[in-house]
């Protein structure tokens, strides 16, 4: 078994750098974040590679789930640990007649828990299932908050968490968790954050939707811990924010690129000839742009006109390698000056642990200041030319050959102080998280 699992959803898995042999995912949500898509999506995944699943519902009774899953791929290695008709269902013959009506054609598998009130009941039914199954099947607890709900005890539902929890690792399962998080004490999700291994979060706000990773144990980035708006359409995940598709998404491709490349409103609507005003209700899709301002808008945000126009575009994050003419030029807001150029050597700086670039001064120019007030390390290299640094009321003349290394320090000018273009290798650790 490989180390790397996927969530189901490309832009996750490049996010969290994968899911890992032995993780607990806690699923921390609010009403209406569509947590039941990302579910559905991890279980599609495992399924289609050939892994068993199993489901422990509290919360949705079996001929529901029966409908919701029937058509997966491999769905005879799917069990369904129904702790939802006896439970939180009370035996209504609404419920029980899934049962009666030979569990309504079901192909998967479907185990009953008599009485999962019984906390000692429910903690060997779900025994018996890790021993039967044995390791490498991925779990789905559909609700801590459910069984919180019958046991009528928070620290039943943190007893069996932290018994769980470690037995499941120790199976090298992948185990989902979900908790309403208004529905829980702080020092109750403070205690199973302890435990587990990654927590996120599902949050709505304004009538938008974020993801935020709030505990990814064993992975280095920190741009992952971000909030990242996400949609859903027609039952699909979408991130906007790194160009992910939906119907009419021209305004969120070019609000997308003109955000990558750190431009306004304003700066773009400039450079095309057109009103801000414009671009907002373009970004918008509340109006269609002509050709000629669709080129436009191709040029200076440095893609190509078919872009626009692909529906079914496919994003390859982090490339391995990037070609002069594949790298991103970059705007720095702050600068303005137009003897500077900047380069990224990296198809994306997403889950990087560093952000390379290649900038160019012109001769005879001078930027005041720094070209970026980054909180971390960075690492600058003379490729060609001359160039000086004044730090700290101190100037320092670098030729090619040369290096430095600053950490708290900040630059207060630079300046191309020989013949020709000075070019720099110029490296930031961790990176800014987009430009």
């Amino acid at each position: 078994m490989g180390d790397k699992i996927s969530s189901g959803i490309s832009y996750l898995d490049h996010l969290l750098g994968f899911l890992k042999v032995g993780d607990n995912v806690i699923w921390e949500v609010e009403a209406g974040t569509y947590v039941e898509i990302f579910l559905l999506r991890f279980l599609e995944d495992t399924l289609k590679k050939g892994y068993k699943a199993v489901y422990v519902s509290f919360n949705v009774s079996p001929s529901t789930l029966s409908k919701r899953f029937n058509q997966l791929t491999n769905v005879k290695n799917f069990t369904i640990l129904d702790c939802f008709t006896s439970g939180k269902g009370n035996n209504d013959s609404i419920f029980t007649q899934f049962y009666e009506k030979g569990r309504e054609g079901f192909k998967g598998n479907v185990v009953k828990v008599e009485n999962p009130k019984d906390f000692s009941q429910f903690r060997f039914a779900v025994d018996q299932i890790e021993d039967d199954k044995g390791a490498g099947v991925r779990y789905i607890f559909d609700s801590l908050t459910g069984m919180q709900d019958i046991w009528n005890d928070e620290n039943a539902t943190h007893k069996f968490f932290t018994y769980s929890c470690p037995r499941l690792y120790d199976l090298q399962t992948i185990a989902y968790w979900v908790l309403e998080k208004d529905a829980h004490t702080s020092s109750f999700k403070a205690k199973l954050r302890h435990i587990t291994q990654v927590t996120l979060e599902l949050d709505k706000e304004n009538g938008e939707l974020f993801f935020k990773v709030i505990k990814l144990e064993g992975r280095f980035s920190r741009n992952v811990f971000l909030p990242k708006r996400y949609e859903v359409w027609n039952h699909d995940i979408i991130f906007p924010s790194i160009g992910g598709k939906k119907p009419s998404n021209l305004g969120d491709k070019i609000r997308s690129l003109r955000k990558r490349l750190g431009m306004t409103q304003k700066e773009l609507a400039e450079q095309v000839g057109v009103t801000p005003s414009f671009i907002s209700q373009l970004e918008k899709n509340l109006i269609s742009p002509s050709l000629n301002s669709l080129l436009k808008l191709s040029d200076k945000l440095n893609t190509q006109p078919v872009y626009f126009l692909m529906d079914d575009e496919t994003v390859q994050w982090q490339k391995m390698i990037i070609r002069p003419n594949e790298r991103q030029y970059i705007h720095l807001p702050d600068v303005k000056t137009t003897d500077l150029h900047l380069q990224l050597l990296v198809s994306d700086v997403i889950n990087r642990r560093m952000e390379p670039h290649l900038l160019t001064m012109k001769e005879g120019s001078t930027v005041e200041g720094h070209f970026y007030r980054h909180k971390g390390d960075e690492f600058a290299y003379i490729l060609q030319g001359e160039l000086e640094v004044e730090i700290e009321g101190k100037k320092h003349l670098l030729r090619q050959g040369d290096s430095f290394y600053i950490e708290s320090t900040v630059p207060s000018q630079w300046a191309n102080a020989g013949k020709g273009e000075a070019v720099i290798l110029w490296v930031l650790s961790p990176p800014r998280g987009g430009w």
